[in-house]
């Protein structure tokens, strides 16, 4: 086993569940009179702030980066059904009923340690996820040659990936594992707040020998970390 895939393997009392959801506003809110409109966001941002202290969430704008989607909530959660109870009061409450997924992502982390109460969010310690300006997120999916390599070849092609990481120390890695939970193997997600260092890292990642491999690892979005209310204005 990989060492990624030791990190993502399920530990009882340590999974932690994550969940990105694309979301598109309907053009309908857009005519709404100026009022209603003030007050549809107001209880949908109220909503969003009842959910988060019970499940981690964070907000990102993808307005003008992606053709059918105009938002990305990221939800983590040690309860899967928390994160299904706080997408259904979400898509109830104001402004929400006028968002529609459009794409959605399911798979699971693994913490090395149990978080203390005191410094968790929904289960997920504060300053893991989502704490910079900038997200790049695919699915991933490996070729089946990848699993006839022996242990020691694939830990030579991950630790050529981790030099080039090592490299950019203002961007954070994640792998998601979701075989057997959704279509893909993986969702990696990179974190940074320079953008440049983002592009940079991930075109060179793609340039290692890892990556004949890697049999799908598209669509990848561009996410820009944004107040809920910021988004919202933006798009109506």
């Amino acid at each position: 086993m990989t060492p990624v895939e030791k990190k993502a393997a399920v530990h009882h009392g340590e999974v932690r569940y994550a969940n990105f959801m694309m979301l598109r506003l309907d053009p309908a809110f857009r005519r709404l009179m100026s009022n209603e409109r003030i007050a549809a966001k107001q209880e949908l941002e109220n909503m969003v702030s009842s959910v988060q202290e019970n499940v981690f969430l964070r907000t990102y704008s993808l307005l003008g980066l992606e053709a059918d989607c105009d938002m990305l909530l990221w939800m983590a959660s040690q309860d899967l059904r928390a994160i299904q109870t706080a997408w259904a009061r979400i898509a109830m409450s104001g402004a929400g009923t006028y968002l529609s997924p459009t794409q959605c992502y399911i798979g699971i982390y693994t913490l090395p340690d149990p978080p203390s109460k005191k410094d968790a969010e929904g289960g997920i310690p504060q300053g893991l996820f989502g704490k910079n300006r900038y997200m790049l997120m695919h699915p991933l999916v490996r070729s089946h040659t990848w699993y006839e390599l022996s242990d020691a070849e694939r830990n030579k092609f991950l630790g050529e990936r981790q030099n080039v990481l090592a490299r950019y120390p203002g961007v954070t890695e994640h792998f998601f594992y979701s075989c057997g939970l959704d279509d893909q193997e993986f969702i990696v997600v990179r974190e940074a707040d320079a953008i440049e260092d983002l592009a940079q890292a991930s075109r060179e990642l793609r340039e290692q020998r890892i990556k004949m491999f890697t049999r799908r690892d598209t669509p990848s979005m561009l996410c820009v970390g944004t107040d809920l209310r910021d988004i919202l204005d933006s798009l109506g």
